[in-house]
C-alpha cells in the first residue's frame, strides 16, 4: 500500500513541480515583454511567480526527502563503524519527523490565524491563507516520506542514495 501511495503522490509531487516551473518561465518572459515591449506591465503576475516559487520550495522539501538528495554529512558514514550507520540513518529520520512535525504544527497555527484574519494578497486579492495552507502540507507530505524511510530501513532496504537518483533525473 505505501509503494503504491508513494508512486501516485510522486507523480503528483513531480507533476505540480513542472506545472508550477513553466507558470514561473512563462509568466516571466510575458512579464518582461509586456514591460518594456509594450509598456503595459501585468500588475499581477510577479505575485503569481513569487507565490510558485514558494510553493516549489515546499514541495522540493518532499521531493528531496524522496530523492535522498537533501544535505548530509557523509564523514560521519566514514569515519563510524559500519554497525552504527544504520542508527545514524536512523537519527536523522527521527530528526526529520521531528522538523516536518514542527512544519505540520506551526504551519498549521499560522495557516489558521491568517485565516481568521481574513487577508487578502495585494494583486490577486485571494486569501493570504491559501498560500501559507502549503507549510501544513509539506509538513504532511514529509512525514510520510520520512515514515516511509524508517519502514524502509527497518526491513533492511538500501535507501537509494541521492547521485544515483539525480542521474537517474
Amino acid at each position: 500500500m505505501f509503494e503504491k501511495f508513494d508512486k501516485a503522490l510522486a507523480r503528483l509531487e513531480d507533476g505540480s513541480m513542472i506545472f508550477l516551473m513553466a507558470v514561473a518561465i512563462c509568466l516571466t518572459f510575458l512579464q518582461v515583454v509586456m514591460r518594456y515591449v509594450f509598456s503595459a506591465p501585468l500588475y499581477w503576475a510577479e505575485e503569481v511567480v513569487l507565490y510558485s516559487i514558494i510553493v516549489m520550495s515546499f514541495v522540493g522539501i518532499s521531493i528531496g526527502i524522496r530523492l535522498g538528495s537533501h544535505i548530509s554529512v557523509d564523514l560521519l558514514d566514514a569515519l563510524v563503524p559500519e554497525k552504527h550507520i544504520l542508527v545514524l540513518r536512523m537519527i536523522a529520520i527521527v530528526l526529520g519527523i521531528l522538523f516536518a512535525g514542527a512544519l505540520v504544527y506551526f504551519g498549521g497555527k499560522l495557516f489558521l490565524n491568517t485565516l481568521d484574519r481574513g487577508q487578502l494578497s495585494p494583486a490577486l486579492r485571494i486569501p493570504v491563507a491559501a498560500i501559507y495552507a502549503i507549510i501544513p502540507v509539506s509538513g504532511l507530505l514529509s512525514l510520510f516520506r520520512y515514515g516511509y524511510a524508517f519502514v524502509q530501513l527497518r526491513q533492511g532496504k538500501q535507501i537509494a542514495a541521492s547521485e544515483e537518483n539525480l542521474r537517474a533525473m
